[in-house]
């Protein structure tokens, strides 16, 4: 299954069990976290009015809103936005590829770790395009061809999709057809993981969990690439 099939991605954040037992792997990974850098650029310009797209939990827009943001965050996952809506957040269900907002309606977008989960790409960004207001800021951070590719090499999984959706290696291009400005934050960095925790980290994914058991038993850890970037793109 690829990272933007639809089915997947709807099993993968049903609830967040999976989301969390991954994010507490990466809490240890070397260098700044994407999280804080995409709130650093969103304060950085100053928005009134804010929408979080693929809100997960609602951290980012949890913070955004302590920050005097007035937010908006959808999520595809009901269970997601129960959870975001819990933090005090006006969140909804919707779909990144059919805004129900009006042109020009915000100020500031961010789209954190989710776009390379959208078959429609250019629709997708197309409609964050068309949510902004003239000059307004997307924030977009995703992973690299990189991520993780020394546990994967570990048990065989094909990572050549990756290729055609958004990561660090495409993000640019793929943004430079909806905005004006384009600039991206390279984040790379590294995570030590010992073999019982990359078999975790797979049995955790909907799409693989099938291969945790090929993880092979070895001793201490292995130093795995953490391939992040954060892209800022404007109308």
């Amino acid at each position: 299954m690829r990272q933007d099939d639809a089915d997947a991605v709807r099993r993968e954040y049903a609830d967040e069990s999976g989301l969390s037992a991954r994010i507490s792997i990466w809490a240890r990974r070397t260098g700044p976290r994407a999280q804080d850098v995409a709130f650093d650029e969103a304060m950085a310009a100053r928005p009134g009015t804010a929408l979080e797209v693929g809100c997960g939990r609602g951290e980012l827009a949890e913070r955004l809103l302590h920050a005097g943001v007035d937010v908006v965050a959808l999520d595809q996952s009901e269970r997601m936005v129960e959870l975001t809506r819990a933090r005090g957040v006006d969140a909804r269900v919707g779909d990144v590829v059919d805004l129900p907002f009006a042109d020009g309606a915000f100020d500031l977008a961010v789209a954190n770790f989710m776009l390379y989960h959208v078959r429609e790409l250019d629709r997708a960004l197309a409609e964050l395009a068309r949510v902004l207001r003239p000059g307004g800021t997307l924030i977009a951070a995703t992973n690299g061809f990189d991520q993780l590719k020394e546990l994967w090499e570990l048990i065989g999984r094909d990572l050549s999709e990756r290729h055609d959706l958004f990561m660090r290696e495409t993000g640019a291009e793929r943004l430079a057809r909806h905005f004006a400005r384009v600039r991206m934050i390279d984040l790379p960095a590294s995570v030590d993981l010992t073999a019982d925790e990359m078999r975790y980290y797979v049995a955790h994914s909907v799409r693989h969990r099938q291969l945790a058991d090929r993880v092979p038993q070895f001793e201490g850890t292995r130093t795995v690439t953490a391939s992040t970037a954060v892209f800022v793109a404007n109308t």
